[in-house]
């Protein structure tokens, strides 16, 4: 079911005017009939005007009921791809995690290393040595 662009405007609580400018910006996604009119998929228009509780309700009753079985098992077959891949989002945070905790600590252990090198003023009357392979001039 598409919406027509008044139709768009009252389901996002929008003006007709907000809807056709974020048509033309390609904000929007939406394709003419042949009457020349805007065809707007709820979709579309939901993904660049969420809903809120100030929208107006989608009519439910266009929305046709699950009639076969073929549909059940497709949202079902959805439903465990959908916790699967939230698993695996879940499991990949957790390994960002341990990643950034291990750069943290590599990070610390560079920065006292570079400063153990640089470390090398003072120790032969105010001039720098490099590994002891330069003498202190006199």
């Amino acid at each position: 079911m598409t919406l027509s662009a008044n139709q768009a405007a009252k389901e996002a609580g929008k003006t007709k005017k907000t809807i056709l400018d974020a048509i033309k910006s390609r904000r929007l996604s939406a394709s003419k009939n042949n009457k020349g009119h805007w065809q707007i998929e709820p979709a579309e228009l939901f993904r660049v005007y969420p809903k809120t509780g100030t929208n107006h309700p989608t009519d439910t009753a266009t929305i046709p009921p699950l009639e076969n079985h073929e549909n059940r098992f497709e949202i079902e077959r959805l439903r465990a791809e959908l916790k699967s891949a939230h698993q695996l989002t879940e499991a990949m945070s957790d390994q960002v995690a341990d990643l950034r905790e291990r750069l943290d600590k590599e990070g610390e252990e560079r920065r006292a290393l570079t400063a153990m090198l640089t470390d090398q003023t003072g120790r032969a009357g105010g001039k720098r040595r490099f590994f002891g392979l330069l003498g202190a001039r006199a």
